[in-house]
């Protein structure tokens, strides 16, 4: 399980830079970069759109696609903190993990 950063402010999961979701998928099965990541989870915040009213959670389960990344042990992410990035994102493929390491 890992700690979450989370920059990407308009995601209905992200409060105070942390991530609320009760799991984290990462994709990018042939990515070889983190801009070639994306997070699956990611539902963007619309207006109007009530947001997670839960907090964010001390470490979340994290299961990664990415079969290049470092981190990644049989699909599941075994860093001690990753960050997730895509500043005002509208699809997941505008968002990142930017602790990718090939």
């Amino acid at each position: 399980m890992s700690h979450i950063v989370c920059t990407v402010s308009n995601c209905y999961y992200n409060k105070r830079e942390g991530c609320t979701a009760p799991a984290l998928d990462v994709d990018g099965e042939m990515a070889d970069e983190s801009r070639l990541t994306c997070c699956d989870t990611f539902i963007e915040q619309k207006p109007g759109m009530k947001s997670s009213v839960q907090e964010p959670k001390g470490e979340t389960q994290i299961s990664c696609k990415a079969k290049k990344c470092t981190y990644n042990d049989n699909e599941r992410c075994d860093a001690q903190r990753i960050v997730v990035n895509g500043k005002n994102a509208q699809h997941t493929e505008e968002t990142c993990c930017s602790t990718f390491i090939s």
